[in-house]
């Protein structure tokens, strides 16, 4: 199958590697950018036991500012875990799941204060997901922006990762999906998707790219799609 790529770099180039490795032809055309804010080297960080990254994007830019390796880091997939042990983070943590895993890591094991480098516009409020017992300090590092970018044609599929695409693709892209079946990450990416008249839109068991590509072979293999 020929399939579109939606996510941001460098993520996009891991995932066309792994579907090239199933036989696909991956068409990568991220509907996102990745911009790092300004920072201050003086710009204090404040007293923390602990880091937690909700993307890989966020391991990449924190690591770009800020040379400090010795705290723990709690980690929302394995993916961003693996990213954050490649800068030279040794005391690492995946939730394995979404935000609602990675608040009930935290809550289970952060010893004080976690700092949590991430977007100007998180997908998920953290500080609420994790509660009362343990302090998050949420510090905006980047922004993600729609990307100026055409849609490749033809495709017969489309991956979305987070629900930023999906959104993006549902304003920019919407007659791209007609006859085309859409990847969901999880629920709430597949939600704007659910109107725009994909041939199917089918979701991952989990919120990881491993069932995210299960559920893709669910298709070409023939096998049933989770209920949608």
């Amino acid at each position: 199958m020929r399939l579109w790529i939606t996510r941001t770099e460098p993520g996009a180039h891991d995932t066309a590697a792994r579907l090239a490795a199933r036989g696909h032809d991956p068409v990568i055309a991220p509907l996102l950018v990745v911009r790092a804010l300004s920072s201050d080297s003086a710009d204090p960080v404040p007293t923390h036991a602990a880091l937690a990254f909700t993307s890989r994007n966020a391991v990449a830019v924190w690591a770009a500012i800020r040379p400090d390796r010795a705290p723990p880091v709690f980690c929302v997939g394995d993916g961003t875990a693996e990213a954050a042990r490649a800068v030279g983070f040794t005391d690492v943590r995946s939730a394995s799941g979404d935000a609602r895993a990675l608040a009930a890591l935290i809550r289970d094991a952060a010893a004080g204060p976690v700092l949590v480098p991430g977007p100007t516009r998180p997908a998920a409020d953290l500080t609420a997901l994790v509660g009362p017992d343990v302090t998050v300090l949420p510090r905006a590092v980047y922004e993600t922006v729609e990307a100026d970018v055409a849609a490749p044609g033809p495709i017969d599929g489309i991956l979305f990762h987070s629900a930023r695409a999906a959104v993006a693709f549902a304003r920019n892209h919407a007659a791209s999906a007609p006859g085309r079946i859409a990847l969901a990450l999880s629920d709430a990416v597949a939600e704007p998707l659910m109107a725009l008249g994909f041939a199917g839109v089918h979701i991952a068991a989990r919120p990881d790219e491993h069932s995210l590509l299960d559920a893709l072979d669910a298709q070409t293999l023939g096998k049933p799609p989770r209920p949608v």
